[in-house]
């Protein structure tokens, strides 16, 4: 992959006694490339393999944003996009979708057309009651003509290695006519919800399966503009009885046994109307699609079982094809997650299968490809999900592909063409090279959080928290003084130095000092926030021992400053 390097003008540093000169600039963090992720359909897999779109291969560039879950991102007509949270924080406040009657959602906007470059917005959180239920989430989101609709959906506990082993009703559809700013709730409740199941009972909490779970709108792009009819469609994951080969979870969050398929023609007046709503009931003999009112008549879009989950659709106009991304969440929480792809010419199939990917992520989640961020061709795309809710800490596996992480997560990937040849873009990673002579430095610091390394900041990686910690230093509840020092056996010749923020939106640089053995000083700008880009400083060659930098200044509020990566580099 060509570097990229931002279009940040240099900076000419003149500093008071001990200061030199130096020039700064903001470069991009470097990748490594992923590549083309193997497709390994298990035994029994009912799809045929795609002819168009043969497999997935990602390049390993990615954007991790906030600390949160439970993103269902709707492209409104604005531009932007807008979706729920939840399960985490973003600028200090919390939410949590658990905890019965004290439930909450919350809901962001996401601003920008580079997804290396976006900026999520908080919009607030609010109460929702769970009750009867554990839980109450949120699920689709839709922005059009002006109103954003939010649905939300129960979830129980029953299975002691499973949370949230039991999919409730989805309740309804709340709505916003000010993109966000107040929200007028659903008639429905947890307890008569929009659909009429489940229909079995257990006092107080109905533990039989649904087939409209936690529903997501098809994503038709910019304001539903390539809706076949101007109708809103919805995926969601369930289950039908009897079930042959029932299993833990059979029906929750993150598994099911089908898929299902419903539409509407989206308004104030009809989204909360269960009569509004047609729902797929299968295929005639000429193989055109069925659409009934009777909801007893539906019948699955996809029917694997033991092998469905979380799904949601997007239309990719460039290519005309529907894309289904669906995620197994297998039988445990601490377990890695299968997931697929499938396309089609229409919506309603058939189906085919593009990539089964094994252990994606490797526990990832609510997999969506983002109408927003395809290119002109159709092929080039940006992926989100979430992914090792149950291993945030990594102890039980590594991250795969690299970034995979618990928050709003976007990766680069390609649609592969028959015939076509992955061709590798990877570039090449000065702070893994041999120039980068930081990586034989001793090093020392200031102060060092529990769990994280100093010996991560000069790991030839840009990571840390919300990924790998050990990639990282951070300081112990230090900000403006934290330092951290690079020391060698024998003297060097240097010329720049490399120094990207740690990656979460929490701990933020946005002044230091470098100082060095040989008494000379140079002030550094700030250091782009979450590290998708770092601070060059380059100056005339020097020969020194050591090198440090300091913290002169940061976002307040917040402790554990510290440092993802130091490049320190040889004079060529």
């Amino acid at each position: 992959m060509k570097s990229r390097l931002a279009a940040a003008a240099m900076a000419v540093v003149f500093l008071t006694a001990g200061a030199i000169q130096a020039q700064q600039r903001l470069i991009d963090r470097p990748f490594p490339s992923v590549g083309i992720w193997p497709s390994q359909p298990p035994e029994g897999c009912p799809f045929e393999r795609s002819k168009d779109l043969v497999d997935i291969a990602f390049s390993g560039r990615y954007a991790n944003y906030t600390n949160a879950d439970g993103w269902y991102p709707a492209w409104a007509d604005d531009g932007n996009l807008y979706s729920a949270w939840s399960d985490g924080d973003i600028d200090g406040e919390h939410c949590s979708s658990g905890g019965g009657k004290n439930a909450r959602t919350a809901q962001a906007k996401i601003i920008g057309d580079d997804p290396m470059r976006l900026r999520v917005v908080n919009l607030g959180t609010s109460p929702i009651d769970a009750t009867p239920y554990g839980g109450r989430y949120p699920c689709g989101s839709l922005v059009f003509d002006g109103v954003w609709y939010y649905g939300t959906y129960c979830l129980h506990n029953k299975a002691p290695q499973f949370a949230w082993d039991i999919m409730g009703p989805f309740v309804g559809w709340r709505y916003s006519t000010d993109f966000g700013k107040t929200w007028i709730e659903t008639k429905h409740t947890p307890s008569k919800p929009l659909f009429p199941e489940p229909k079995e009972f257990a006092s107080p909490v109905k533990f039989g399966p649904v087939k409209f779970g936690s529903p997501m709108f098809v994503d038709f792009g910019r304001g539903m503009e390539h809706s076949p009819d101007g109708k809103a469609y919805i995926v969601a994951q369930g289950a039908i009885e009897p079930d042959p080969k029932p299993r833990v979870g059979n029906c929750s969050w993150v598994n099911g046994d089908q898929i299902f398929l419903a539409r509407v023609t989206p308004g104030i007046g009809t989204i909360n109307d269960e009569s509004q709503y047609e729902y797929f009931a299968g295929h005639n003999a000429a193989g055109n699609a069925i659409w009934t009112d009777d909801f007893e008549q539906i019948r699955p879009l996809i029917d694997w079982n033991n092998h469905c989950g979380f799904a949601a659709m997007t239309y990719n106009a460039s290519l005309k094809k529907y894309l289904l991304a669906i995620t197994d969440g297998k039988e445990s929480n601490l377990s890695p997650y299968d997931s697929y792809i499938l396309e089609s010419d229409q919506l309603t199939g058939p189906w085919r299968l593009v990539s089964y990917m094994p252990k994606f992520g490797q526990q990832g989640y609510f997999v969506q490809l983002l109408s927003k961020f395809f290119s002109p061709d159709g092929h080039q795309g940006w992926m989100f999900y979430c992914s090792n809710w149950a291993d945030r800490q990594h102890t039980h596996w590594p991250v795969d592909p690299p970034g995979s992480e618990y928050c709003f997560s976007l990766h680069e990937f390609r649609l592969m063409r028959s015939g076509e040849k992955w061709e590798s873009r990877e570039e090449s990673n000065p702070l893994s090279g041999p120039s980068n002579i930081a990586r034989q430095a001793k090093v020392t610091v200031s102060s060092n959080r529990e769990g994280f390394h100093p010996e991560g900041a000069i790991d030839g990686k840009v990571g840390g928290y919300p990924g790998e910690w050990s990639e990282e230093w951070a300081s112990d509840g230090e900000s403006i003084g934290a330092w951290i020092r690079l020391t060698w056996d024998q003297p060097k010749t240097i010329d720049r130095v490399w120094l990207f923020d740690r990656p979460n939106t929490y701990d933020y640089i946005t002044a230091g000092e470098l100082t060095f053995s040989d008494g000379t000083t140079i002030s550094v700008g700030e250091l782009p926030d979450t590290a998708t880009q770092g601070r060059e400083v380059r100056f005339p060659a020097k020969t020194v021992e050591w090198v440090q930098f300091k913290v002169t200044g940061v976002k307040t509020g917040y402790p554990h400053i510290g440092l993802s990566e130091m490049g320190v580099f040889a004079r060529q």
